[in-house]
């Protein structure tokens, strides 16, 4: 009886984590950027990606990080990105 064997291939995997990442985590993360910069003056919302050059479960990701000392305030006092976060659902 045959055996059949996969080989997982982790360059190939990591390099679509990071395209779906970049083409999908980031376009979300922008818009829920967008709208909580919408309470501010000035953008103090911005989307980073993160992650090692050796991915692993959870480790390349988009975020919306805090840039500024406004935004910091703004998201202590009124729960900015939480009550935003719907805007990432999906198109």
């Amino acid at each position: 009886m045959a055996r059949n064997r996969i080989k997982f291939h982790s360059k190939g995997w990591d390099e679509v984590v990071e395209h779906v990442i970049d083409t999908e985590g980031v376009p979300r993360m922008q818009r829920v950027a967008d709208a909580s910069n919408a309470n501010l003056d000035r953008p103090g919302y911005k989307v980073s990606t993160e992650g090692g050059k050796r991915l692993q479960q959870r480790d390349y990701r988009a975020t919306v990080i805090t840039a500024t000392e406004d935004a910091m305030y703004d998201n202590q006092k009124n729960n900015r990105l939480v009550s935003e976060f719907y805007q990432a659902g999906g198109e």
